[in-house]
């Protein structure tokens, strides 16, 4: 496993040493800004339309993001419960940081390229479908109104958010044409290749910039966080993958997807909110390197 892993941790790790060096005078912020319009608007679509395409689409699939939605709530239940009752006296803007960072995960960006490296292309449908019907939806709902209780203005109504999303868009038309006796030309199938293996090395890139090392001294009021998104998701996964009779590839990858380090939109979400950025962003850099470190261990399990 490690040897499967081993170039993914580079990428990640190239991220990482970009953003201390800065080649080229540009700021790292920047530079991950328009990594990530260039992924969310071009790469993940067509990995997206690649892996849906080629995949068999059958009655398992649509139990993926019922399993998110109850891997999410379980998790969500518990950050609110400990940050809201057990840690009461804990800022707002912290709050509403770690409830997000301790319920979602990078599943497109960081468990994408995982499983890709763990099961292959095909099981990268388990991610894609995870998040962008199951997490996603939750994400800008019930996630930007936790943000809004923990801060105190909007930017806008919640549907936007939700519909300007070209990779949810992406699931959608794909799924609608696997569904359909309309088939792609073979030049556009090969294009899409061509993007979703891009798409990987490229999202693993991106990750490694938004690791945030500062704060460190702040770690303790993050560890209920660390300990839902690390421990408790991938192993409500397990159970939830077991008794919807998951197994094998899929139920490997849903796991792997579950136990992925807090999810980059977070950031935008605590950005957009108020909410306390550097305190997430230790959350994201701590649970990024227990995913590596751990999953050795889901894999144990599973098999």
């Amino acid at each position: 496993m490690i040897q499967t892993l081993l170039p993914a941790g580079l990428l990640l790790l190239c991220g990482v040493i970009w953003r201390i060096l800065e080649p080229g005078g540009l700021p790292v912020a920047q530079v991950r800004q328009q990594l990530n319009v260039l992924n969310i608007y071009l790469l993940i679509p067509g990995m997206i339309f690649s892996v849906i395409l080629s995949s068999q689409i059958g009655s398992e699939t649509w139990l993926l993001p019922i399993a998110a939605w109850l891997v999410i709530g379980t998790c969500l239940i518990f950050n609110v419960g400990v940050y809201r009752h057990l840690l009461s006296s804990t800022p707002d803007a912290s709050k509403g940081a770690m409830i997000l960072a301790g319920s979602f995960g990078n599943g497109v960006g960081l468990a994408t390229p995982v499983v890709i490296a763990l099961y292959g292309l095909d099981a990268a449908r388990v991610p894609i479908l995870y998040t962008l019907l199951g997490s996603l939806p939750i994400t800008w709902t019930i996630g930007v109104a936790i943000s809004l209780g923990h801060a105190g203005h909007r930017i806008g109504p919640m549907w936007q958010h939700l519909l300007n999303s070209p990779p949810l868009w992406a699931a959608l038309t794909s799924l609608a044409i696997v569904s359909s006796p309309f088939e792609l030309s073979e030049p556009l199938i090969a294009s899409l290749d061509m993007l979703a293996r891009a798409a990987v090395p490229l999202m693993l890139f991106t990750v490694g910039l938004s690791l945030n090392i500062k704060g460190f001294a702040r770690l303790r009021m993050a560890l209920p966080a660390i300990f839902s998104k690390s421990l408790l998701s991938p192993l409500v996964a397990l159970l939830v993958g077991q008794a919807l009779g998951l197994n094998g590839a899929t139920l490997g990858a849903l796991v792997v997807t579950a136990a992925t380090a807090s999810f980059n939109v977070g950031v935008v979400l605590a950005d957009r909110y108020d909410l306390d950025v550097e305190l997430y962003g230790v959350t994201v850099a701590v649970t990024a390197t227990l995913y590596f470190c751990l999953l050795p261990i889901w894999s144990w399990l599973i098999h």
